[in-house]
């Protein structure tokens, strides 16, 4: 996987911010900020997913797009 490094990172990343949004939530902080946070997430969710698009397929992957 040439972007292992790279999308391992992003994961990381995703997994804090999921941390930090249910301590927001716990804190009863603002929606705006939560939804700041959320809008930061899907980017790099998206993220991930176009490196795993350039990732080349195995020929033993089963379905997927």
């Amino acid at each position: 996987m040439r972007y292992r490094d790279i999308i391992i990172n992003n994961v990381d990343v995703l997994e804090s911010q999921l941390k930090t949004l249910r301590r927001m939530v716990q804190r009863g902080e603002s929606i705006k900020e939560f939804i700041a946070t959320l809008d930061q997430a899907d980017e790099r969710l998206e993220k991930v997913k176009s490196y795993v698009q350039l990732e080349p397929k195995s020929p033993n992957e089963v379905g997927g797009n």
